[in-house]
Formats: structure tokens, C-alpha cells, sequence
């Protein structure tokens, strides 16, 4: 039986080919307009911030500690450091690796999966550390979880004992399939894929990798990043993925895009809401979503350029400053040259399309009901919401779900890109399983936006310390025994080490927080034994 959360068969077009190149050369000249007046509508706004003196707003601040946590410097010598897009790179620079797996979903779909290691330890000791997976947000990838060096959570994690796992969706910086062959980037049926098959398909598919490289362990902790948090939100509401929901030990969500927020509400993204169908395919296309930005991003993303250019549109298109992000600009082009990944337009429909009645515009609250701050409440006069949401204000979402995942929730207080009170709201008024300061908890973080919960240069202190005072108090199963070959379940196939460890120390200096010890626990039975 398929519910709402289960992906549909895969729709086949069936258009001559005159009418699929008129769709790759409307859609390339829209796609390019669209960008191109966004940039210069960056570039003129950036302008204007300086000549006004309004730019000193964005600019970084003095952090001294969040909650005890100090910032350190990102890497021992940032300076002779070149922005690259080979993440194992920046691993490297931390005194730390990357390995790199490939494993594929059961729709075929080949996603890339790393592990951040310390490449002084044995294997057997690697096996010992407890499994945490990090999923990207939109447009985002694995990177965003490192590239900001021994702030980022992926360095903490490690240091804290985990054994540090970053996630990427389909299509990633390349399209690859098991059996559609040909240029797959203007292969319609490829790109057939949206919300409910990341849903559906890739995070079971990572979660499943993970645990068959962990014989000893039978859950693992999960954090997901803004469509990382909606992608295990959705797989918690599906009652066929019970499975899955019960390997998860702990959930923490950073920003998770569950509820658009006001920016909804700017002129291009209401622009963009407000496209029929027919309007999008023409401007977009019916395959990856604004492909030059990908591009662009292969061309000059290691240049200064690039990282010119992203920090303007971030700033332009969402409000979003640089306060927190630390001082050293390098630091911020190395988080910039690891977004603008490939997505399908389906899933783009789901943010943007007024179309699309289970998405973000299903739960659009009037931007009125935003000003006066009944957003989030519960008796608003202003409340809106469509039949098919998906996630709809007033009703339960989990009643019917056997397995109730713990989680915490950590929200930006000037996040205005997604909606968190909203959801918080939710949990607390609409989920009588959940009980906070049991198997719910929630921090918003004064003054941090919606890419401050994994770029802040003090997000440890702010977040990563709550993660392990959290953990610290859950019990992840271990067995003492013999190595056991590794099988992967039937939903994800083998997976294949393509990066080898090096030899190198992992440094631990005087600058590293206090660190809260992560206890192995021996003689519990596993599942995977």
C-alpha cells in the first residue's frame, strides 16, 4: 500500500525531439536571464551597502565564547591554503581524512557517501567509535559540514569519538545512474525524482551503508541540515519506513525546512510561486534546476570571483549576513564552492511552485500573520493551510507511526527562511508522544540565520555541546567480537572504499574544548551480529 510519502512511478514524456529542443533552448535563455538579473541585482545591492555604510552590519563580529566554547583558528595555516573543490583537501588540512563510498539506491541512483576519519587509528578501533550521519541541506553537500575547518561539527564529532558520516543526495556535483545511459542531463526520466524519493530512497539508502560498515553498532545518530531535517521528517511520518526510523538513536535538526518562512513572501521567489507548470519547464526546463549554476561553479569555483559573487547573492536573495561566519574570508569561499549541487526542477516545485499543493506553499502563512507574529500561533486568524500538506499545523503527524524518534530541534532566531517557532509550535501543541525535556527538546539561537547552525564559527558551543550532553545520556550498542563480513542490506547495494587512509597523527592541541567523554558500552547484543 503507498501513502503520500511513498514517490509515484516515474512519469515517461513522451515528446518528439523538436519539442524537447525547443524546451533545452527556451529553458537555457530563461535560465540565464534569471540568474543573470539576480546577479546584477547582487552586485548593485552590495554597492549600495558600502556606499551607504550599511555593509558594516554584515560584517563579521568578535566571538570571545559560546557557552564555555572558544572559536579556534579553521586550520594551522589558512594562508597557504588554495580554495579547492576536492573536499578530502580541506580533511587533510585538519589532520584528518575523507574516504569516499559509492552506493546506490534501489531506484538506481548512485550517491556518493564520505567518512571523516582520523587516519592514525586501526581499523578495530575505527569499528569501536559510534556512527553519526550528517545530511546536507538544499543546493548543499557533504561539505558543508567541513569546510569551516575545527569549528565545523563533523571535526568536533570526531573529536568527541564518533565515527563521522556526511551524506549526499542523487545527482550531487554528477548525474549517475545505474542503467539510464546517454547525456543524462537532459534525460527527462533521470530527473523525475522530488521531495518524497530523497525521502524514500537516498536517506534509507545512507542510513542502511552506514550500519553495514558498523557491525557492532545497530542505530546511529542523524543530523540533517534544513532539506536534510524535512527529508527525515518525511521519513519519520512514512509508515513504511518504520524500519528505518528505528535505527535512528537520536535526531537533531538544524533549521529543518518543514515550514517555509517569511522570505517566502520576496519578490522572486512569489515570482517563481506563481509560474504554471507550462511557465516552469519554459524557464527551467524538465531536468536539473539552473544547470549554468552549476557550471559556472565547475568553471570559476576556485576562484575569487566566485566567492565574490556567492556572498552577494546570499546576501541579496535571503538576507543573510556574515556576523557569525568568523573573520577570515577564505574560510567563507571554501563553504561557498561546496553548494549549487545539481536538483531535479520537480524538487525546486515542491519550495517554490503554487502548483505543488503538498509543499512549502500549501503551509505559506500570509505575510501579515508574519509581522504581527501569529505565525506560530495557535489560533491564528490568519491561519492558511492547503488540504494536501504535508505537513499539515493542526494534526498529529506521528500518531499512527509505531517507532517516535527522539530529537532536539535547533532553530535561528533571525532565520527567516524557514519557519521554526512554527514548527516547534507543532510539537509542542499537536504531538502528545512527544514531551519535552523527555524525547523532545528545542534551542533557538539568538542571533543565528539559516546557514549559522553549520557555518558559525561558534555553532560548537551553541550546539554541539547540546548534541553531546544529549547523547551522553543515550546508549548505542556495542558488541565485543570477531570482525564479521560486511553485508549490505537488499535497499543498498555494496559499497566500494574509493579514497585510502594515510599515515598521519591526528593533532590535538591546547586550543581543542574540553571534551565530553563517549563511552563504548560492551556486551549488548547487535542486530548485526
Amino acid at each position: 500500500m503507498t501513502n503520500q510519502f511513498t514517490p509515484q512511478e516515474k512519469h515517461v514524456q513522451h515528446r518528439s525531439k523538436f519539442i524537447k529542443w525547443l524546451i533545452i533552448i527556451f529553458s537555457s535563455i530563461g535560465s540565464f536571464l534569471f540568474v543573470s538579473i539576480l546577479t546584477q541585482g547582487a552586485v548593485f545591492y552590495h554597492w549600495y551597502h558600502k556606499f551607504t555604510g550599511k555593509e558594516r552590519f554584515n560584517e563579521p563580529i568578535d566571538i570571545d565564547s559560546a557557552n564555555g566554547y572558544k572559536p579556534r583558528k579553521p586550520y594551522d595555516d589558512t594562508k597557504s591554503m588554495k580554495p579547492t573543490t576536492d573536499l578530502r583537501y580541506y580533511a587533510q588540512a585538519m589532520k584528518l581524512d575523507l574516504q569516499e563510498y559509492r552506493v546506490t539506491t534501489p531506484d538506481g541512483y548512485i550517491l556518493t557517501l564520505h567518512r571523516l576519519i582520523d587516519p592514525s587509528e586501526t581499523s578495530e578501533v575505527r569499528d569501536q567509535r559510534k556512527p553519526f550521519l550528517l545530511q546536507h541541506g538544499l543546493l548543499s553537500c557533504s561539505g558543508s559540514y567541513i569546510t569551516s575547518g575545527r569549528n565545523s561539527l563533523a571535526y568536533y564529532l570526531v573529536e568527541q569519538g564518533y565515527d563521522v558520516w556526511l551524506g549526499n543526495n542523487r545527482s550531487w556535483f554528477e548525474a549517475v545512474h545505474t542503467h539510464y545511459e546517454g547525456n543524462l542531463y537532459n534525460n527527462e526520466q533521470y530527473w523525475d525524482w522530488g521531495m518524497t524519493d530523497l525521502a524514500y530512497y537516498d536517506l534509507p539508502t545512507l542510513i542502511e551503508n552506514v550500519l553495514s560498515h558498523k557491525p557492532h553498532h545497530d542505530k546511529l545518530a542523524l543530523a540533517g541540515h534544513s532539506q536534510g531535517g524535512l527529508q527525515s521528517f518525511i521519513m519519520f511520518r512514512n509508515e513504511e519506513m518504520q524500519h528505518i526510523s528505528e535505527k535512528i538513536e537520536y535526531f537533531f535538526g538544524l533549521a529543518p525546512a518543514v515550514y517555509p518562512g517569511v522570505q517566502f513572501h520576496r519578490g522572486f521567489l512569489k515570482f517563481l510561486g506563481n509560474r504554471s507548470r507550462t511557465g516552469w519547464v519554459l524557464l527551467f526546463g524538465a531536468c536539473a534546476f539552473l544547470r549554468n549554476l552549476c557550471y559556472f561553479r565547475i568553471k570559476i569555483g576556485e576562484t575569487w570571483l566566485f566567492g565574490r559573487l556567492a556572498y552577494y547573492l546570499f546576501k541579496y536573495l535571503f538576507g543573510w549576513n556574515a556576523r557569525n561566519w568568523g573573520k577570515d574570508k577564505k574560510v567563507w569561499h571554501f563553504c561557498f564552492i561546496f553548494n549549487v549541487t545539481y536538483v531535479s526542477v520537480k524538487l525546486m516545485n515542491y519550495y517554490c511552485a503554487k502548483f505543488y499543493d503538498c509543499g512549502f506553499a500549501a503551509t505559506l502563512q500570509p505575510k501579515k500573520s508574519y509581522e504581527i507574529g501569529e505565525n506560530h500561533t495557535v489560533n491564528s486568524k490568519f491561519f492558511k493551510e492547503g488540504p494536501n500538506a504535508f505537513f499539515p499545523f493542526k494534526q498529529s503527524w506521528f500518531e499512527n507511526c509505531r517507532v517516535k524518534v527522539p530529537m532536539m530541534i535547533f532553530t535561528g532566531e533571525i532565520d527567516y527562511l524557514v519557519d521554526g517557532t512554527r514548527l516547534i509550535s507543532h510539537m509542542k501543541n499537536f504531538e502528545p508522544d512527544y514531551v519535552q525535556g523527555e524525547n523532545f527538546d528545542f534551542v533557538d539561537i539568538a542571533m543565528y540565520n539559516h546557514l549559522d547552525v553549520i557555518w558559525a564559527e561558534d555553532l560548537i558551543g551553541h550546539i554541539g555541546y547540546r548534541m553531546m550532553e544529549k547523547l551522553k545520556h543515550s546508549t548505542f550498542k556495542f558488541e565485543e567480537s570477531k570482525p564479521v563480513e560486511q553485508v549490505v542490506a537488499s535497499s543498498s547495494p555494496e559499497t566500494v572504499t574509493i579514497d585510502k587512509e594515510k599515515d598521519d597523527k591526528l593533532l590535538m592541541t591546547g586550543e581543542q574544548p574540553e571534551l565530553i567523554p563517549v563511552e563504548i558500552q560492551p556486551n549488548l547484543v547487535s542486530v548485526h551480529a
